[in-house]
This record gives C-alpha cells, structure tokens and sequence, in this order.
C-alpha cells in the first residue's frame, strides 16, 4: 500500500511539472530511464536556438521512444513534447503533410482525418512525439511498416542554431531520418500520407504451426504466442489484414474447449485482466488454454476513420471500448515493461520457441513473462540505413514483464543475439548494447558519427549512456554513478 501512495505522488508531482522550467525529474516510458535535468521548454524555435548555443544539451519527446535514448541527467533537457512547435499544414496537391517536434502522434492523425488522410503507418502509442517515434524507428505493422520510411524532408537545428534541411536524395537524408536521437532537435517533418481505407481484419486463435496457412492472401500480420503453452506448438493469437475489396467473407469459428468451452471463453474475454491483476495465475490459465485447444476466428471490416491502427470496426481509439482479447491483446505494453528488438523474418518463429524455453527455465528465480510474446511483421525494406528492415524483412519481437523484472528481458535479448548476431535494435525500446554494432555495420556507424560531428563540433549534443556505451562515444558524464564515484577517470 505505501508503495502505491507513493507512486501516486511520484506521478502527481510529475503532473504538476509539466510545462514549467527548471530542475525536474525526467522519467522515460515506465520509468527505465531517468535523471534529473533542468527542463527547457522550446516555445519557439529560436527560443530552442538560443537554449541550445548556452550548454549541454538533450531532447525529450513524450513517454515512448524518444527518451529510451536520450534522457542524460545533469543536463539541459529540452522537453519538445510541452513546447509550441505545434505547426501541422497539408498539401493536397503532394499528399505530405507538414508537422512540428511538439506535435503528437494523436494530434496529428487527428489533424489528417480532416483531410480524410492518414499515415501509412505508424505505431499506436499516442502520446509519444511524431519526431521521436520517427527518430527510434518506432513501427506498425503492414505497408512500410517503419514510420520513418514516409519521411520526405527534415529541419533540424545545428550547434549554433541554425537551420539545416534534408531532403530525400540528399546523401545525409537515409542517416538522419531515423538517428535514434544523434541528429536532433528536429524541429519539422514533411511526411507521406495515404487516403483512409477500410480492411479486413481477421483475428485469429491457433497453433503457431499454422501461422503460414492462416496468413494466406494478407497483406499484414501480427502474432503472439502465450510463453507458457505447448513449446513444441504454442497457442497463438494471429491478427492479419487483406484489401477490403479483395479479400473473401468468412464465418467467424469457435471451436474446443469441451464442456469447459463457456469457462474457456469466460478467461479470453477477461484475459488481460487477470494476466495484470493476478499475476500467479498466468501460467496455469496459459495451460490450461493449451489443454482445451481452444480455436477461433473472428472477422470484422474495419471502419476508415480508426485512428490508432489495431485496425477497429469503429473509429477513434480502442482505450475509448472495453479490450477483446482477439483485438486488444497486443497493448500489454500498458500493463509492464516491454523490450523489443527485430530478427529476419523467417527466424521468428524459431526465436519465440527459444525465449518461451529460456523463460520457462527461470520460473525457479521468480521471473514470468507477462501475458505474451508479441511479433509485428516488417515484410518490405527501407533505404533508411538504421532502419530495422534496412536489408531484409524482419519480425519485430516484443516482451513484457513487470517493470521490476527488466534486467531478465535484458538476458533473454542477450541470449537471442548470441544465437542470432543479425538482430537488430528497436532504438526505443531495446536494451543497447555493443553487440547490435555489427549488425547495424561498424562503417554505417562510423557514417553517422562523422554527419553528427559535422553539425555538432561543439559537442552540445548529449547522448543516454547506453548510447555513449553502444557508440563507443566517450566515458560517462559528471552526474552519472559511474563518473562521480570516481570509477571512471
């Protein structure tokens, strides 16, 4: 109980923050990353120029990717998301739509849906920044899944202020559109958009074993496996989606389950209730979902106007309905700590049985799982160079735990990338390590850092310190344990 009080305050005190200046504590997504920083708030853009030419500085967007890699304490952070870059315009002649760093991924779907437009693709966390979901190759699933990819031109500020502006073409534009945080602050975006449409959404319960027959005439999927079912064949959610006008009518199925089918369905549709609230039974509900070979189908059109992309047959925003399990079982990242890297495609499956074993194995030390293992598929490439499918197509692989659990997801990645060393890193959300650096390529890297020095000489530009480590880019900054107990000269 005192902990709960506790955290209540931690977050009113944070609410009452925002939008002031001054030391504050800066908290990333689920608080992993961390620090204190004195806040700056870019009113405008030559405010931020003035800002940035006085120190050290970072770039904060809002709750998700953009602070997993750049949140530095004892720095000057400059809070883009409660700033007054909130420009948003649209060219009917392009279809690009023009968008500031204060504006969010919501205010700007919101904005499109006046145009009858919407992104290509994008992930389906509001709140967060559109330049900071951008900027760490945040992705949906589908047609260019990587939001990045729809970037036509950029604006960004060097270390004396100025304005600089790529374009696609340009031989700096496939680095600095998706730089996870070493080119900021990006102060403007122009980005594709693509008119609304309906699809049809099929949902799947079934055995991973029948994920290629099932995915047949898609044109995109998204899967999950429940980490404590059959390791052999788990038990799989599968949501795929076809054209509207292509794809053919088929009757929803509810088959297994036995005479136990009514208590069967009572667990699905409470599913993500229980897994966050009593945490206990989330194995022996996943057995015993294995035991009674539930099967269903569930297939809806979807409506034109859904704005947060899970692909709804009514629009606005799935936390506005009651969650489904068919439908909303890949928001767990709401209820715990969720690490996320990409693996070639084909692998995926493969990759998921590993984790569900190595996971299972450490049942006896008390770490679980939350509720599923979730994978997106990126089944195209982007010429962005740090682009998750820059070279193949790959599958996104998600894991959730309890917040308090994080260093045992950092061991699962750590033994996936031992195995399979063409993993590479979600920016804003994977654990960083050195062992991403050759998959990503040791020259393109070196490419990246050498665009950065040329616009940052002054070195005004700070990085997390898992960037610092990931890049090989310097010790640890005064405010960081390391450097101030002396550990490091």
């Amino acid at each position: 109980m005192f902990r709960t009080v506790r955290r209540i305050r931690q977050q009113r005190a944070i609410a009452r923050a925002e939008g002031h200046e001054g030391p504050r504590r800066i908290y990333s997504w689920i608080h992993v990353f961390r620090g204190e920083a004195n806040a700056r708030i870019p009113t405008d853009a030559g405010k931020l120029a003035g800002d940035m030419v006085q120190g050290l500085y970072s770039c904060v967007g809002k709750s998700h990717s953009y602070n997993g890699v750049q949140v530095v304490p004892g720095v000057n952070a400059m809070i883009m998301s409660e700033g007054g870059l909130k420009q948003t315009a649209y060219d009917p002649a392009t279809g690009v739509a023009t968008v500031g760093a204060s504006v969010s991924v919501r205010e700007l779907k919101e904005f499109l849906l006046t145009h009858d437009r919407r992104l290509i693709n994008s992930g389906n966390y509001m709140a967060q920044t559109v330049v900071g979901a951008l900027a760490t190759g945040t992705h949906g699933f589908g047609e260019r899944g990587v939001m990045a990819d729809a970037v036509v031109a950029l604006t960004f500020l060097d270390g004396e202020g100025r304005p600089i502006t790529l374009k696609r073409g340009d031989a700096d534009f496939p680095y600095v559109a998706l730089s996870f945080g070493t080119i900021a602050p990006i102060i403007e975006l122009q980005i594709e958009t693509v008119p609304i449409e309906s699809f049809i959404s099929t949902s799947h319960i079934n055995r991973l074993s029948k994920l290629r027959e099932l995915q047949q005439g898609t044109i995109a999927s998204n899967w999950a496996v429940l980490p404590y079912t059959d390791p052999e064949d788990p038990v799989m959610m599968l949501h795929t989606l076809a054209p509207s006008h292509a794809a053919p009518r088929k009757a929803n199925v509810r088959k297994g389950g036995g005479l136990l089918a009514p208590f069967a369905n009572w667990i699905i549709g409470r599913y993500q209730w229980l897994d966050k609230w009593i945490p206990p039974m989330r194995r022996p509900l996943q057995r015993l979902l294995n035991k009674l070979n539930i099967v269903r189908r569930d297939q809806i059109e979807t409506d034109p106007r859904d704005m947060d992309y899970l692909y709804d047959p009514t629009p606005g925003l799935v936390s506005d309905r009651p969650p489904n399990i068919l439908r909303g079982c890949f928001s767990t990242t709401f209820t715990g700590y969720n690490l996320a890297f990409f693996v070639p495609l084909e692998k995926a499956p493969a990759v998921v049985k590993f984790i569900m074993r190595e996971a299972d194995d450490l049942r006896d030390l008390g770490f679980y799982l939350k509720g599923i293992i979730s994978v997106r598929e990126l089944t195209g490439t982007t010429p962005l160079v740090f682009g998750a499918n820059h070279r193949e197509p790959v599958a996104a692989i998600d894991l959730f735990a309890d917040p308090r659990d994080y260093a045992w997801l950092e061991r699962l990645q750590r033994l996936v990338l031992q195995y399979e060393p063409t993993a590479r890193p979600h920016f804003g959300k994977s654990a960083l390590m050195p062992e991403f650096r050759d998959s990503l390529g040791q020259a393109e890297l070196a490419r990246l850092m050498d665009i950065h020095r040329t616009h940052y000489p002054q070195k005004s530009l700070m990085f997390s310190e898992r960037v610092r480590a990931f890049l090989d880019v310097g010790r640890p900054l005064a405010g960081h344990a390391a450097a101030d107990s002396g550990l490091i000269n």
